[in-house]
């Protein structure tokens, strides 16, 4: 059995590993530019409708397509650039934390980690928890921050 500071640990790991990429994703996305891309894709789907000519269609298609292409690249970015510290804090934690076997045993068996989790299901599962709840919570204070940045000019 692994000691009790295993646990409490690889949460609180999970915690600074999530805030830190969200903090990085939000610093490194242009908020403005997602937006505006993602109102001209709403603006070009509303223009589909079943009487236009195929040819309006695809070329509409082609449209959204490629807006959908720049807007992945622009999100993509960051998240690539968060891969390699996070490969680092994986390589740690796998040295560290596999020694102690199985953390949390269930009396039930989950779908895809079976009735125990190591350190790994405790991570990605906090890790999940966290991003979910952190990454509205910054959204949220960072449009708060630019609106008054905004009001100051």
């Amino acid at each position: 059995m692994a000691p009790e500071w295993v646990l409490p640990t690889i949460i609180l790991i999970s915690f600074m590993v999530s805030l830190g990429i969200q903090l990085f994703n939000n610093k490194f996305t242009d908020a403005k530019f997602i937006k505006s891309k993602k109102k001209e894709m709403k603006e070009l789907q509303a223009k589909m409708t079943p009487n236009l000519a195929k040819k309006e269609l695809d070329d509409l298609q082609t449209r959204i397509m490629s807006a959908n292409s720049e807007l992945m690249k622009h999100m993509m970015k960051p998240t690539l650039y968060s891969y390699i510290p996070l490969l680092l804090v994986f390589w740690g934690l796998n040295t560290y934390f596999t020694p102690y076997g199985d953390l949390v045993s269930f009396p039930f068996s989950l779908p895809i980690f079976g009735p125990s989790i190591s350190w790994l299901g405790t991570y990605i599962l906090s890790s999940m928890i966290f991003s979910m709840t952190l990454k509205p919570l910054i959204t949220k204070v960072s449009e708060k921050l630019n609106n008054k940045e905004n009001n100051k000019e």
